[in-house]
């Protein structure tokens, strides 16, 4: 027969175990999931809205076209104030290389050109997927 002090430590270590499964398996399901992508273009939205609302075929058209004129005006807003964007971000990294020493300073700015190479590579994968 167990001891209190027994039945003490055994319950501390099982709940301590436990605590442990659950939270890695709470890690893993969370860096593990897989969401669902959201719909990107206009006609996979209007695909969407067509399984959703059970738009015909005209009105599926008439989505497309809305969808489509909507998502040039948003690129068209952003290439119109890329510049202040870019003004902002130029300013931000000034102000950080001001506290920089010199091996730092380097760093950074080794930092920066990746950063900006994989900023870059992102919005030519953008501009061919469309």
């Amino acid at each position: 027969m167990l001891t209190s002090k027994r039945k003490a430590h055994l319950i501390v270590v099982t709940t301590f175990i436990l605590g442990v499964a659950v939270g890695a398996s709470g890690q893993y399901l969370l860096s593990n999931r897989v969401a669902q992508p959201a719909a990107s273009t206009p006609v996979d939205v209007a695909d969407e809205l067509t399984g959703v609302l059970k738009l015909d075929q005209p009105r599926r058209t008439q989505v497309i076209q809305i969808l489509s004129d909507c998502q040039k005006q948003s690129q068209e807003l952003r290439e119109q104030n890329r510049p202040q964007y870019q003004a902002i971000r130029e300013n931000a990294r000034n102000r950080i290389r001001a506290l920089l020493s010199p091996e730092q300073l380097a760093l950074f700015n080794q930092w920066i050109k990746d950063l900006d190479a994989k900023r870059e590579k992102r919005d030519e994968r953008k501009q061919t997927n469309k």
